[in-house]
């Protein structure tokens, strides 16, 4: 549809240029007898205005496509390494088991490392799975009023082992009640959390408030990782958006939590106090009143 679009333009642009081309041409060939070479200059300056401004369009339209495409490719890349990178630990994984005999406590090694990576696997197809609905605007959600402060307890609990090696200072505050698509919200937390963990600084720290005023809940979740420029703030919540390229991902994360909080009638946005000083992430909620 864009690229029927871009073509009826450029043909509509090549038609309107030689009938220009054409007009000035007898115009030059009649003399002055023919008519106010004054006139003659505004009419062909009308014309040539349309070209102009339709050239320019074109230009800023196929660049911004080649930039989409760009990202495009950089996505099939990642996803592809997201993909293969857990399938082949687990496909290693099963050979050592299926042709070496390995202990109990071995075997239940192994189990517990798939296990991860499959969670690992499961995690990137749910990302794809909502963007495609974000995208389509078929993302279904099924709210209900609960207290925050318990699904974060019990989102922690859930996955401890996701938190190995972490560091966690938690302030949370009780009856902080809004209305909640659980899956979806817990994908936000995964999102956030993967994040944080991915970009920090070792030892990986990670602080999360949850504190509400008289109409918002405010939920900030910080980190001790390299932080982000002021001028992309904004831009790490686009979609395919990598702000590290030697971290590799789907760029989708951010762009899934932005899409979730906004259904929550909330908004996100990122603090950063300079490099190396960390990025919070600020969760707005409306609040609901028992």
């Amino acid at each position: 549809m864009k690229r029927a679009f871009s073509i009826l333009i450029f043909i509509v642009l090549q038609l309107a240029a030689i009938a220009v081309l054409t007009l000035w041409i007898v115009w030059y060939a009649l003399g002055p007898d023919f008519g106010p070479s004054v006139l003659w200059l505004i009419q062909g300056i009308l014309l040539m205005l349309p070209i102009i401004f339709g050239a320019t369009f074109i230009f800023i339209y196929l660049n911004k496509m080649n930039a989409l495409d760009n990202l495009r490719t950089n996505f099939i890349s990642s996803i592809s390494h997201e993909l293969l990178t857990p399938l082949a630990s687990i496909k290693l994984y099963l050979e050592t088991m299926l042709f070496r005999d390995l202990n109990k406590e071995k075997t239940r090694e192994f189990h517990a490392l798939m296990l991860e990576d499959a969670e690992r696997l499961s995690l990137l197809i749910s990302k794809i799975l909502i963007t495609s609905r974000i995208e389509k605007k078929k993302q279904l959600f099924s709210f209900k009023p609960m207290d925050l402060e318990e699904v974060l307890n019990v989102f922690f609990r859930t996955n401890s082992n996701f938190f190995t090696n972490v560091k966690l200072f938690l302030d949370f505050e009780k009856k902080c009640i809004c209305s909640i698509d659980l899956d979806s919200f817990n994908m936000v937390l995964k999102n956030t959390f993967e994040n944080a963990i991915k970009y920090s600084s070792n030892p990986v720290e990670i602080q999360a408030s949850l504190k509400k005023t008289n109409n918002t809940i405010l939920l900030t979740i910080s980190d001790n990782g390299k932080g982000i420029e002021t001028k992309n703030l904004k831009k790490i919540f686009n979609m395919f958006h990598q702000e590290d390229e030697r971290h590799k991902g789907t760029g989708l994360g951010l762009y899934i939590v932005k899409n979730i909080i906004k259904a929550h009638k909330g908004r996100v946005w990122a603090e950063s106090k300079g490099a190396f000083k960390g990025t919070t992430l600020n969760f707005e909620l409306p609040l609901l009143r028992e």
